[in-house]
């Protein structure tokens, strides 16, 4: 038994002195647990901002408006149906609801009234959300004015020329992920040469130590590219995923967002002495990211407090450039804006990365 207890209390210690596991065990999950907490807690008190043209002024169109406007997930906004389809294609709503005029001597003559529902499956979660609920809508209406199912119809019309599925919209986020977890693994193996004072060595030459990082940049951009090329490949051979957007915007993006993951990489390799203290630093920084940045969940799900997070993390901005250009998705910034944050988060990077990096 006191073998056993001496055996236990080593193994204790080696654990507490390996700041990976550390990490690992207890400072992940509670970080983990923390974003869950603060995203979905409030799941029940988000609204959706939707636009409404109503063309009837009856006193049925109008209270058919009020009733719409007393869901309480939606935010609505009346307007021009002009106005608000330009609205729904910046980003500005979720979906926009037309109601036509003469309802009411539409339904006395027999007739069949649509009432469109406009959206951008882009928007892929909230949309999913959205569609039940408006056809609820038109349901409830119909009981309250024709006692059967068939006299008001929802008319569903996406603002997308072509009609795309959940994997086109899901392909652009993959890329994004991906290119994030290339470029801030990047700073490892100059830790690991720093740690086995290969770069020392290296200083001793003639060769320039610019070059050296260089020619790893260089590496990093020929494999995003490699691995955004089997990426588009297996969606569209497997999948019939379509590039709508423009190859050369794509190709910028790419080069600009693995730069800059790269750039944030040699960060953490300018400040981690070992490659196991950047390992931890590393996952805190990616994970946060794939839960925040709106590439895979709904920033609607993010509490108020939470969105200049949103706004400051460059997945965000990447996953955002991606979706516009490859599918033509509704921007949630501009698409000069995602560039121009891209580029900030490269140049700060650098900055840092270029002052307190140690080559021994």
């Amino acid at each position: 038994m006191k073998t056993f207890f001496k055996l236990f209390i080593a193994n204790t210690r080696q654990f507490f002195r390996d700041r990976m596991a550390l990490g690992f065990t207890f400072a992940f999950p509670v970080v983990f647990m923390v974003i869950f907490g603060l995203v979905f807690s409030g799941a029940d008190e988000f609204q959706y901002d939707v636009g409404l043209s109503s063309q009837d002024s009856t006193q049925t169109g109008v209270a058919v408006a009020e009733a719409f406007k007393q869901i309480p997930i939606f935010s609505v906004t009346e307007g021009e149906l002009e106005n608000q389809l330009e609205e729904l294609k910046k980003g500005s709503f979720r979906a926009v609801l037309y109601i036509p005029e003469g309802l009411v001597e539409t339904i006395a003559r027999g007739e069949a009234v649509d009432i469109k529902l406009y959206y951008d499956p882009s928007q892929t979660t909230s949309i999913q959300i959205i569609q039940p609920v408006v056809r609820e809508f038109v349901n409830s209406i119909n009981q309250m004015l024709t006692q059967q199912p068939a006299l008001v119809r929802l008319q569903e019309e996406s603002i997308q020329l072509k009609e795309l599925g959940n994997i086109d919209y899901l392909v652009p986020g993959v890329i994004a992920m991906s290119i994030m977890f290339l470029g801030l693994f990047s700073g490892l193996p100059l830790i690991q040469q720093r740690e086995k004072k290969i770069l020392k060595r290296l200083g001793a030459t003639p060769i320039h130590r610019v070059n050296i990082i260089y020619s790893q940049v260089f590496l990093r951009l020929l494999l995003a590219l490699a691995q955004t090329a089997i990426i588009i490949a297996i969606a569209y051979f497997l999948f019939d995923v379509a590039i709508l957007g423009n190859w050369l915007m794509l190709l910028a993006l790419i080069l600009l967002g693995t730069l800059t993951f790269v750039g944030l990489g040699y960060m953490v390799a300018a400040f981690a002495r070992t490659e196991e203290g950047a390992m931890p630093v590393i996952q805190l920084i990616q994970f946060p990211m794939l839960f925040l940045s709106g590439i895979f969940f709904p920033v609607e799900f993010l509490p108020d407090f939470m969105k200049p997070i949103l706004n400051a993390l460059p997945l965000s901005y990447l996953g955002d450039g991606l979706r516009q250009v490859m599918v033509e998705a509704s921007p949630v910034f501009s698409l000069s804006t995602d560039f121009l944050v891209l580029g900030g988060w490269l140049l700060a990077s650098l900055i840092i990365s270029i002052r307190f990096f140690r080559w021994e």
